[in-house]
Parts: structure tokens; sequence; C-alpha cells
């Protein structure tokens, strides 16, 4: 039995390492891609079409704007440690992040003329977020407490400041996941 945990601690320990470091641990290292990343074609279509598929795999899209050129996606929850299918969250440590709170992430894509005039410009923007709530999720603490009698009906007026609705707390943007989705951009484009 002590074998049996100690060989799950050990693998809880190289996963944890393994996220700390992400690919660079592994003895890989993925290449920077500059964000905007300039595309050498004046072909808007074509680049078009590949940063929808690209971002498409990632996240849903709420709306395609050809005249204001952007592309703006659902919030999409992060992925969790138990969904391994899920590509939104770039490497182990967001994904175990995700598992433990509630992470939910959104892209506003922009494609331009990039400012050199050598072609368009795709700069692609990931905000991540985390769920403000005013009380555990689902809380069954002091529930057994109320009885069964009908409450007293009270009229209250509120005085003074109006709480804030439950919402999302911004963590700023996820730099990880839009090296990720440049570098496919980037494959896609490439002749």
């Amino acid at each position: 039995m002590r074998k049996r945990l100690h060989a799950a601690g050990s693998w809880l320990l190289a996963l944890l390492a393994l996220g700390q470091g992400g690919c660079a641990s592994l003895g890989f290292r993925r290449e920077a891609v500059p964000n905007p990343l300039v595309v050498p074609t004046r072909d808007f279509e074509s680049v078009w079409k590949a940063t929808v598929q690209a971002v498409d795999d990632y996240f849903d899209i709420a709306s395609e704007n050809r005249l204001s050129r952007t592309i703006r996606t659902e919030p999409k929850m992060g992925a969790t440690l138990l969904e391994p299918w899920y590509g939104d969250s770039a490497d182990v440590s967001q994904r175990l992040e995700a598992t433990l709170q509630s992470i939910r992430r959104y892209a506003i894509v922009h494609v331009e003329p990039a400012p050199s005039g050598a072609g368009l410009a795709v700069r692609v923007e990931v905000f991540k977020e985390l769920e403000d709530l005013a009380k555990p999720d689902r809380q069954t603490a002091g529930r057994a407490t109320f009885t069964s009698q009908f409450p007293v009906n009270r009229v209250r007026e509120i005085v003074g400041p109006i709480p804030l609705p439950i919402g999302w707390i911004d963590k700023g943007r996820d730099a990880a996941l839009e090296q990720v989705i440049l570098g496919k951009i980037r494959r896609k484009l490439a002749p």
C-alpha cells in the first residue's frame, strides 16, 4: 500500500513539475510567435478563413465582422485535468487551476493591414476570468437549521449602495493560449 501511495505521489509531483515548466521541462522549446503575427500576403480571404478555423478549434465564435476585421468568441469554461480533449488550457498548471476554480476564457481577434504594408497582421487577444460568487455554489451548510414554518413577511427597502451582481473577475490576458492559436494560424498559412 505504501509503495502505491509513493508511486501516486511521484506521478503527481511529475505532473505538477511538467505544469510549471510546460514543454521546456521535457526538452522541447516552443518558438515564440509574434503577436500580432505578420502574414506576408495581401489575400485577406485566405488569412481570414485560416484565422477563423484556428480560433474555432478552441472557442465557439460569437461574431465575425469582416468590415471591422474582428472575430469575437463566446466565453468558454476552462478545460480541466479530466477533459484532455479540450485545448483551451495551454498547459498542466492551467488545467489544474481550472479544475480547482471556475475559469473561463474568451478571445478577440483582429486581422488588419500590417503597419509596414507588407501583408496582413493577425492580433489574437485571449482574456481569462475567474468566477466571483457571493457564497460557494450548492452550499449545504445551514439548510438544516431552517424550520418548515412560514417566515414572517417583511418588506425591506434598500438604503445605500446596491451590491454588485455575481460576475467574473478579470485575470488578464492568457499569453500561452494566444501563442498556441497564433502558431496554428502560422502553420495553416505556411506554404
